[in-house]
């Protein structure tokens, strides 16, 4: 008798427990971004007022796409920079480095000697002049 009593108990909390959990999990569904129901005043997104779950995809945003130069395109532009006096070789050797780290040096720029996103795009205006 007593461990019926005891599997009534566990069962029932066990019930309960599901019962708080699905609360808290429609809850929580209903404070997602872009999750919005029909008791806020608003329209309900579709599949949100029939207790379904719902998926949101964030808003397409402006992706950078980031350019990758050849050595030989930071070669040429740096020739026509008036920088670099070497061959275009595409091949990044101490020429070249000292070129960009006068060009990063003369446009405020790190000096580091790499190409990176902020160099080049100053840089890349000489490509074509």
């Amino acid at each position: 008798m007593i461990m019926r009593l005891i599997v009534v108990i566990v069962l029932f909390a066990s019930f309960s427990l599901a019962g708080c959990l699905l609360e808290k999990a429609e809850e929580d569904l209903s404070m997602e971004p872009g999750a919005v129901t029909e008791e806020a005043g608003m329209p309900a997104t579709e599949g949100a007022a029939q207790g379904k779950s719902v998926s949101v995809e964030p808003a397409v945003s402006q992706t950078t796409v980031v350019e990758k130069p050849s050595v030989q395109d930071i070669q040429q532009a740096l020739k026509n920079a008036g920088l670099y006096e070497g061959k275009i070789d595409g091949i990044l050797g101490p020429m070249t480095r000292e070129a960009i780290k006068s060009f990063q040096s003369q446009n405020g720029l790190k000096s580091d000697g790499k190409v990176g996103s902020m160099t080049w795009q100053k840089l890349k205006e000489y490509l074509v002049k």
